[in-house]
């Protein structure tokens, strides 16, 4: 008997209403299972974002460096008047500078607030990019572990530290929403849909100048998946319109700099840094290998050494055999593409890879693309087999660990640097009415101090610089918690560079050295920074138009000699004391006249029976005083730190020259020791 044919009818309602007679599934309550799972994943997410609010909270407390000093001009300026030219700035950024000014409206110079906008916005992206590459029709767990990456990215530390630098995580978010909003899988897209995706990407560009980058995004998307988003045919043409016509904007409106592209020629020195990025989680392997074969690269590249050249050559071939291996391979091939469109205008920009070196924000934008890329790259192990699962779990582990590190080092630089600028608001209290004047202050610590703690790369990567020059140290003390100092006549802080005490970072201050310092102690607080950038306020150690007795008084506990011995007929020692608290020799010194001579002090501990067990020889003051720079009436506090371990009883004291050995000649009272020395008891 033969089966009629259904009607047409009849075949819709089989299709859309499920056959009664299916065998059911091997698991018998399907439903829970699934809602577990869910529930995996949703934990799964909690915890990476609460991973990373948790690795952040320090920047709530860190300050504020470089650029934020425009901060100070906002609060002056009609927000109307930051869409109508950008005097007084570098760039044309109306929309991030006005969000900084309502901040500031309302709640001050406080850093907090601040940073607290730079750690939600690139939560907010992290939690965007999800749903934009699930959208464009990445995997699940692609899109997952390229979230992972990128919420944990490495070189986001500054962009959420440094407060300007955020415009780039501003940038970002607009242009993620932008993206959501264009892409619907097989739809035309209204005009009200193209307006407001364009619309989110004008906000993109007038947080920061991100030119025809979206637009370029778009073309790789549709490049990469066609036929999928029929609306980017019309989408793409008007992105790339409206970029280009900011870009021609751009060059017109009034602003603070001229604006002129770097020479194309440097672009090539600057991509050290950018196949940095684009292969940062196999860093570490070449930062490792680079830095045992290889010397340390200088901090400001002039030209390419053969190891340069042979890290972009193998970072090309990596990128070609990833290309030609990983599946789906579209995902490594958009990747590449995004983060090439996303990172050439900084590369035209900066030019000299010193640029992209310190600012490391340059990457956050590229960063999302070659977070792609990579956890495509995890994906295509983990199909591999068993093997590969635990392949892909270690690598995709080992990476995020090394972020974690390098993250909490990064974060540990701001933190320091804001010790720095703290110390320079603390510096300003104590002055009070005196002018001050900062020696060696720090301009860019960043890349010699990652040097001395954890930088798992081959190349650069400090951070945002601290201070520009001196016209604006007023400024930085004031929005960094110092008083106002509004009414301070000009030049009431500078600062110097003494090229005997340079710790060798960049400092552009005109040099001094030391008899001129030691005028400017007559009327100044000096301070001066050290290799562990830390401060010593120097008019508290050398002292110019104070009486011996008046230091005294000032010092506690010091035991007075008297009569004080005299060494080379021009240098006195009016007294001792030793700082339990510290385990430190304090000596008083005094200038009977002007020695001419750069004397060393020796410092001997002795024991009970006068055997020497141990000595604390050391420059005059450190170094911070040389006797040779002294002057009649000077006093100089002299600290020489004890061995731990060691009690001495007594101290024999005495200067000598470095070069030839020779000892100063001691007279005490009548006496005129042999040895050219005086015996101080530990505890008279």
């Amino acid at each position: 008997m033969s089966q009629q044919p259904m009607s047409p009818q009849t075949l819709e309602k089989a299709q859309r209403e499920p056959s009664v007679r299916r065998t059911p599934l091997a698991f018998p309550l399907p439903v829970p299972v699934e809602r577990s799972f869910q529930v995996g994943k949703r934990w799964g997410w909690i915890f990476l974002f609460l991973l990373i609010f948790a690795l952040y909270l320090p920047v709530l407390s860190v300050g504020f460096f470089s650029d934020d000093l425009l901060l100070s001009i906002l609060i002056h300026r009609d927000p109307r008047a930051l869409f109508q030219g950008a005097q007084g700035f570098l760039h044309y950024r109306p929309l991030s500078m006005s969000l900084f000014w309502l901040i500031q409206r309302g709640f001050g110079y406080d850093r907090a607030a601040f940073h607290f906008l730079t750690l939600s916005v690139h939560m907010l992206n992290t939690a965007l990019l999800y749903p934009v590459l699930r959208r464009i029709g990445t995997p699940r767990r692609i899109a997952r572990s390229a979230v992972a990456l990128f919420g944990l990215f490495p070189f986001a530390h500054e962009p959420i530290a440094f407060l300007m630098g955020s415009v780039h995580s501003l940038a970002l978010f607009w242009m993620l929403v932008a993206t959501l909003t264009i892409l619907r899988v097989g739809s035309r897209g209204t005009l009200g849909r193209i307006l407001a995706a364009l619309g989110a990407y004008g906000a993109a560009i007038l947080s920061h100048e991100t030119g025809i980058v979206w637009p370029a995004w778009l073309l790789g998307i549709a490049i990469a998946r066609p036929g999928r988003f029929p609306t980017l045919r019309r989408a793409i043409p008007a992105g790339f319109a409206l970029g280009v016509s900011y870009v021609l904007l751009w060059r017109t409106i009034p602003r603070g700099d001229p604006g002129v592209l770097a020479m194309p020629i440097f672009t090539l020195e600057s991509s050290l840094y950018a196949m940095q990025g684009w292969l940062y989680p196999l860093g570490p392997i070449f930062g490792a290998l680079w830095k045992t074969l290889f010397a340390p690269r200088p901090i400001l590249l002039r030209a390419l050494r053969p190891e340069d050249w042979a890290f972009i050559g193998l970072g090309l071939g990596i990128t070609a055999g990833i290309a030609l291996w990983t599946r789906p391979r579209w995902t490594v091939l958009l990747g590449l593409w995004g983060f090439g469109v996303s990172i050439a205008p900084a590369l035209m920009f900066w030019g000299p890879a010193s640029g992209m070196m310190n600012y490391p924000r340059m990457l956050l934008i590229p960063g999302i693309w070659s977070t792609l890329a990579w956890a495509g790259v995890l994906e295509g192990i983990r199909r591999q087999g068993s093997w590969g699962r635990v392949v892909a779990g270690a690598v995709l582990g080992g990476t995020l660990t090394i972020a974690l590190l390098f993250l909490t080092t990064s974060l540990g630089y701001y933190r320091d640097a804001t010790r720095i600028l703290h110390g320079m608001a603390q510096a300003a209290r104590e002055a009070s009415k005196r002018p001050i004047l900062f020696v060696n202050l720090p301009y860019n610590v960043g890349y010699r101090w990652f040097r001395a703690r954890y930088y798992p790369y081959p190349y650069g990567g400090a951070g945002a610089v601290l201070i520009t020059d001196d016209r604006q140290l007023a400024g930085y003390i004031r929005i960094n918690g110092g008083p106002d100092l509004t009414d301070r006549p000009a030049g009431w802080v500078r600062s110097v560079r003494v090229d005997a005490l340079y710790p060798g970072w960049f400092t552009p201050a005109p040099p001094m050295d030391f008899h001129a310092l030691r005028d400017a102690l007559k009327d100044h607080a000096v301070y001066v920074f050290q290799e562990d950038l830390t401060w010593i306020p120097l008019h508290h150690i050398w002292r110019v138009g104070e009486t011996s007795m008046e230091a005294m008084r000032r010092e506690e506990g010091f035991h007075r000699l008297d009569p004080a011995p005299s060494f080379d007929e021009s240098i006195a020692l009016r007294g001792w004391r030793v700082e339990e608290r510290t385990g430190e020799l304090i000596l008083l010194w005094e200038a009977q006249a002007a020695p001419g001579r750069r004397w060393q002090v020796f410092v001997h501990l002795l024991d009970s029976g006068g055997r020497m067990i141990g000595q604390a020889d050391g420059p005059m003051a450190g170094g911070l005083a040389p006797t040779d720079a002294w002057r009649r009436g000077d006093q100089v506090l002299d600290r020489h730190p004890i061995p731990t371990g060691i009690q001495p009883a007594a101290f024999r004291v005495g200067l000598y020259d470095l070069e030839s050995g020779e000892r100063a000649e001691v007279r005490w009272g009548e006496e005129k020791p042999k040895d050219r020395s005086v015996v101080l008891p530990a505890r008279p």
